[in-house]
């Protein structure tokens, strides 16, 4: 499959090569590495279209491997969730207060 998101979110594909981020700690790592403007850009692309995107994936089963185009998508919903309270909220990429703290997984 060539896809890089089902037919219904092509117009994001242009996002998935920097936006759709699998791991968790390397989702968290872009948040606080991006600048205000590129989450802001990613944000408004993608958060209009969160629902429809939850819909989408909601017809597969969790517990089965997803295909790729929605593993896609999945992963570009899960890095709007770590950018969203930094748009939203904070208004900039670390949480206010916390100097150049940055989370380590250790396992």
């Amino acid at each position: 499959m060539n896809a890089k998101l089902p037919d219904a979110f092509k117009d994001l594909e242009y996002l998935v090569g920097e936006w759709a981020i699998e791991d968790g700690h390397e989702r968290y790592l872009k948040r606080v590495n991006s600048t205000m403007d590129e989450m802001k850009v990613f944000y408004n692309a993608m958060a209009p279209r969160g629902k429809d995107a939850i819909d989408y994936l909601d017809q597969y089963d969790y517990q089965q491997a997803l295909p790729d185009d929605a593993e896609n998508l999945r992963n570009l919903l899960f890095t709007l969730i770590t950018v969203s309270l930094a748009v939203e909220l904070w208004r900039q990429p670390r949480v206010k207060n916390s100097a150049k703290t940055i989370l380590t997984r250790l396992c």
